[in-house]
């Protein structure tokens, strides 16, 4: 259990961006280094992990917590995942607001935000890559990707539709 705490506790210690940017690192972690899942469980992990509201390293880490643990599992797992970020929020709040036209802190951000769509981006293409390529997924991607961006739909909606759509398909 402290291994998995320390696993997470890492992972959002060093992640900033939010949850999409600890993707890959969880991955790297958990999938390549500890072998704890296949990549195959990992992708399924993630994919219902978006289907849930919230964060969603907080609901990869329940999940995962879960398979390794059951409940105490999904607890530490989590714990290790928002205490890094809840305590750097603390840190981050006071000092920005004791020094906000500090220049080293605005510069700090400023460093920060490439790196963050940089994670972003690569968390997609790592995800893209394990998704068979075929005319109806390639469609679902482009139809899901118009109504988010273009028409402002909920994309809770879309992942529903996407797995109504998919079960139709596949039985």
């Amino acid at each position: 259990m402290l291994k998995l705490f320390l696993i997470f506790f890492k992972i959002g210690l060093v992640t900033f961006g939010g949850g999409y940017a600890m993707i890959p690192l969880i991955e790297k972690e958990l999938v390549l280094k500890q072998k704890l899942v296949s990549e195959d469980e990992f992708l399924d992990y993630v994919s219902v992990a978006q289907s849930f509201p919230g964060a969603i390293a907080v609901n990869i880490s329940l999940l995962l917590g879960f398979r390794f643990n059951k409940f105490l599992g999904s607890i530490v797992c989590v714990l290790g995942t928002i205490l890094p970020s809840f305590i750097s929020i603390l840190i981050l709040s006071y000092l920005y607001n004791k020094n906000n036209t500090s220049p080293y802190l605005n510069g700090f951000f400023l460093g920060v935000r490439p790196v963050v769509a940089s994670l972003l981006l690569y968390s997609f293409f790592r995800l893209s890559k394990k998704v068979e390529k075929n005319t109806l997924n390639i469609l679902f991607l482009i139809i899901s990707f118009v109504l988010v961006t273009f028409f402002n739909v909920n994309p809770i909606y879309i992942i529903i539709i996407g797995g109504i759509l998919g079960l139709w398909v596949n039985c």
